[in-house]
């Protein structure tokens, strides 16, 4: 019987073997004494038309990473012309691949959830950055897997998936999650992730093929490892706006300026208390919306700021705070108390807010979800849009507001 229990381990841990990634015995291993201040995280989903934009970043993180002796740059990179996913770890002027799939669905949160989590165990640190990249969609998600069908991550997927792994290491999770994706930054998404992370950068407009600005904010954390998420994400910010700013001084994937860049960080400890104000706001803009079409549909229009026209764009998710505003004075002192409220839960939680020099004044830090017309919240102009219903979304701001009510009372439906 022994012989016959040692066969079988044997065979098991053989087919095990088998079944890892082929250089996962070549890995580093997990040892307190290898502890390093950050370790920057990178879920790379390119499995579809931003392929082309990953060497640039690649370029920029073996360029910037001078030093790893305090800073960890692990990248998972899936993309659209072969097939496999690799984790990459960036060693100076050079990475090397510590780990290699068979094709894998970046678009499913276990997948996301097993490289955090094999990222923090293997290159354990005091503070953690993911950044996840791709395409944005708002509340709808991000990180579209053209190989599995155009799936999307959706945000509370995503969201659940980092409260498990914080979970799992007894609260200590994701310090600083950054998207380098278009428009994530509304008020469905960060509410989202209130338990999930303790910092939060997006940006509510489009984010161009350079993607965030790695070699400024890679440097930056290797001449001062010792920055605080908070410090790091308020770095991220300002180096963002600058980076789009010129296009002289620094390199970029097309030779422009963005005049139109937004990008904010939040302090998520204070997340809810700016979720109980919004939902407040809701509840008493529903009991007036059928009185305040026009006065609402100017605050909308003025609030437009992107500049693109698409799902996730200026049409669609207008700047929340700019909304707001033009609504002060002009329907109900209960309505101004709880617009009040939201202003000072949002300067609570804002640790950084900026933006291109263009908007003068005129964002925020987070949109809301406002398509203009029912046929658009139907997403009858967008095939491939139908498959994401916001009022059925699970998303946590949607069901526990009535802003879902406000929507369909404004199109006339209620």
């Amino acid at each position: 019987m022994r012989f016959r229990k040692g066969r079988l381990a044997a065979c098991v841990l053989i087919g095990l073997v088998i079944m890892m990634p082929v250089s996962v015995l070549g890995s580093q291993s997990s040892d307190d004494d290898c502890v390093k201040e950050w370790t920057m995280l990178v879920f790379w989903c390119a499995d579809n038309n931003l392929e082309f934009c990953t060497e640039f970043a690649m370029d920029a993180w073996e360029r910037a990473l001078t030093s790893n002796d305090e800073v960890n740059v692990i990248a998972m990179v899936d993309l659209l012309s072969v097939n496999g996913t690799w984790i990459y770890e960036v060693e100076g002027e050079d990475s090397r691949v510590v780990k290699e799939y068979p094709e894998l669905n970046t678009s499913d949160p276990a997948v996301l959830k097993m490289f955090v989590e094999y990222g923090m165990e293997t290159y354990p640190s005091e503070k953690t950055l993911l950044v996840v990249q791709d395409h944005g969609f708002g509340w709808r998600g991000m990180c579209k897997d053209e190989t599995n069908g155009s799936s999307l991550m959706s945000v509370d997927g995503l969201a659940n998936a980092l409260v498990e792994v914080k979970d799992a290491r007894d609260g200590k999770g994701v310090d600083l999650l950054a998207f380098d994706a278009c428009s994530m930054s509304t008020i469905e998404v960060a509410y989202e992730f209130r338990n999930a992370v303790s910092y939060l950068v997006s940006s509510q407009t489009v984010v161009p093929y350079d993607g965030l600005p790695y070699m400024m904010t890679v440097s930056d954390m290797v001449a001062d490892p010792d920055m605080s998420p908070e410090e790091l994400a308020a770095d991220i910010v300002e180096d963002y706006v600058e980076y789009y700013s010129d296009r002289w001084n620094y390199e970029h994937i097309y030779s422009y300026s963005q005049d139109y860049s937004t990008v904010a960080a939040l302090n998520m400890s204070h997340m809810q208390e700016v979720g109980d104000a919004f939902i407040d706001f809701t509840e008493v803009l529903s009991s007036e919306m059928d009185k305040h079409l026009s006065h609402v549909m100017s605050a909308r229009m003025d609030a437009t700021i992107g500049n693109w026209a698409n799902i996730g764009g200026w049409e669609w998710q207008p700047d929340l705070g700019v909304f707001m505003e033009d609504l002060v004075g002009v329907i109900s002192p209960e309505l101004d108390a709880t617009i009040e409220d939201f202003f000072g839960a949002l300067d609570a939680a804002m640790v950084l807010e900026a933006h291109s020099d263009r908007y003068d004044g005129r964002v925020h830090g987070l949109n809301v979800y406002f398509p203009p017309s029912q046929s658009m919240y139907d997403s009858c102009a967008y095939w491939w849009a139908k498959m994401f219903v916001y009022h059925e979304s699970n998303l946590d701001i949607v069901s526990e507001s009535r802003w879902y009510e406000c929507l369909m009372k404004y199109y006339g439906t209620i």
